[in-house]
């Protein structure tokens, strides 16, 4: 039986897949439409040796499936966060730490995760937006601003239209998170390397279409030609807001088209900025929640050497479609409220993943009543066709790489048993 498999997208999921299916004997195909492998993860390396994460970044403790691969290449994990002691806040131009916070607003902060755990339990999906459910439970101005402002710097997402049945698996993450030392690229390089001449670069697919015994992409080559490919299985893992400006020509049941055109991904961009000197490192906080428009900032040298250090600093939702000017110095005016002198800046980096054509945003997140139809198993799959991606992932893995990790391997084992349960 002929074991030909195109995956399209070369992020995590399909590195993943077309790793395992490599392994598996497949003769495997990627054709990616950047120039550059790793999709929505891009370090950026600086000079003094050191390096910044302009896409996903880090990794829980209980991210068993990347943690797995990063075994396997031999890459480390450097710690990066611990929950909550490295937790802060810049609110009303006031900093708050764990230890500052007041009696009344750890106790209404406890209340409402405890409230939104119950959710979780419950297995609940209201029809109310994170915004709607604050206001009907009568939450107080300081929790409130602070789970409001989570709601962009977790999913990228405005708290005005993320569910907040999707926003309450927001509590499931682990309590550590960490970091690929040397850089998350680390991991999709090592892919890459088994993958090796089997991954096409500046190659975007622009058609997909099933026959009745195999399946075609067709490609746009560096010529500019359009090409058709045939395979015996597709593995599509780009984020379905860009696969719904891709034609696909296949016999898709209509919830499975509805959710490709609907779902919605957060928007957001990334700035590091590398100082001279760590300048705060006698201040107290890992991960400051802001309300200015930049939401979160954290340190992203903290295990790296050197005098100089980076900080890098992330925009989301309609604040990030509202940015006027240079991102560098609406970052820089950030960080300026909390400190009145800053060292030179030596170098810098950006990211609009919103509008990055070949990601079209940052990651998924679900409206009001979306989580119980993705749980009444929205097939990932159509004859030959297979899903992949963050997005398809479990909910509480979605917009992670662990989810795109997860993902892809499913992917390929669905290969993998249905080409064994044919040659039986």
């Amino acid at each position: 039986m002929s074991k030909r498999v195109i995956v399209v997208g070369a992020g995590l999921a399909g590195l993943t897949a077309a790793y395992e299916l490599t392994r598996a004997g497949f003769d495997v195909q990627v054709f990616e439409a950047r120039d550059r492998v790793g999709g929505r993860v891009e370090t950026v390396f600086f000079g003094n040796g050191q390096h910044g994460e302009l896409g996903a970044e880090f990794v829980d403790d209980d991210h068993t499936a990347l943690i797995s691969y990063a075994a396997l290449f031999n890459l480390k994990l450097e710690p990066a966060l611990k929950f909550p002691d490295d937790l802060c806040y810049y609110i009303g131009d006031n900093l708050f730490t764990q230890k500052t916070l007041s009696s009344q607003q750890q106790a209404a902060l406890n209340d409402v995760y405890g409230q939104l755990d119950q959710l979780l339990e419950q297995g609940a999906d209201p029809p109310q937006t994170l915004t709607q459910w604050l206001a009907a439970h009568s939450i107080p101005p300081f929790a409130c601003q602070i789970i409001r402002q989570q709601s962009y710097g977790l999913y990228a997402a405005d708290p005005e239209a993320i569910g907040v049945g999707f926003f309450a698996y927001s509590g499931t993450s682990g309590d550590r998170t960490f970091r690929i030392r040397d850089g998350n690229t680390q991991l999709t390089s090592a892919f890459a390397r088994f993958l090796s001449d089997r991954i096409y670069l500046e190659t975007p697919v622009v058609r997909i279409r099933q026959q009745e015994q195999t399946v075609a992409v067709t490609i746009k080559t560096l010529q500019g030609q359009q090409v058709e490919v045939l395979a015996d299985w597709i593995i599509v893992t780009v984020p379905w807001s860009v696969l719904r400006h891709i034609s696909i020509e296949a016999p898709l049941i209509q919830a499975q088209r509805e959710a490709i055109a609907n779902l919605a991904y957060g928007v957001s961009v990334r700035t590091l900025v590398q100082y001279s000197q760590r300048f705060w490192q006698s201040s107290s906080f890992g991960l400051l929640v802001t309300d200015t428009p930049y939401q979160t900032v954290w340190e992203s040298t903290l295990t790296e050497v050197g005098e100089a250090g980076i900080l890098a600093y992330t925009s989301s939702g309609q604040p990030s479609r509202n940015m006027v000017g240079d991102c560098v110095e609406l970052a820089q005016k950030t960080i300026s409220a909390l400190y009145s002198h800053t060292p030179n800046m030596l170098a810098s980096a950006t990211h609009d993943w919103g509008g990055d054509p070949w990601s079209r945003g940052a990651y998924c997140y679900f409206t009001p009543g979306e989580l119980k139809a993705w749980r009444s198993e929205l097939p990932y799959w159509s004859g030959r066709i297979i899903f992949a991606g963050e997005h398809t992932a479990e909910i509480e893995y979605c917009g992670y790489m662990e989810g795109a990790i997860r993902s892809g391997k499913r992917a390929a084992e669905r290969i993998l048993a249905f080409t064994i349960d044919s040659s039986c």
